[in-house]
């Protein structure tokens, strides 16, 4: 494991990764932010930590809308 800084909503935070990994905590971070960003624009500033759980809350969703959609990729693709 490798230590990696990352930044979000203007704190510094230091998390572990698998070595080799260490730019993904960032594009991760970066995609988070963005969400993050725009629904802060959209409702304002309703606190960080509620901004994060709405947040994780649209993540979650749109997961579980392409779950199916991967599902049905994967049957598709083992029948060829």
């Amino acid at each position: 494991m490798v230590n990696v800084n990352v930044n979000f909503n203007g704190r510094d935070y230091l998390l572990a990764c698998e070595e080799g990994q260490e730019e993904d905590p960032q594009k991760l971070t970066d995609e988070l932010g963005k969400k993050f960003n725009k629904l802060k624009k959209d409702l304002g500033n309703l606190g960080e930590g509620k901004l994060l759980l709405i947040t994780a809350i649209q993540i979650i969703d749109e997961l579980y809308t392409l779950k199916p959609s991967l599902e049905k990729l994967k049957q598709h693709s083992s029948l060829l």
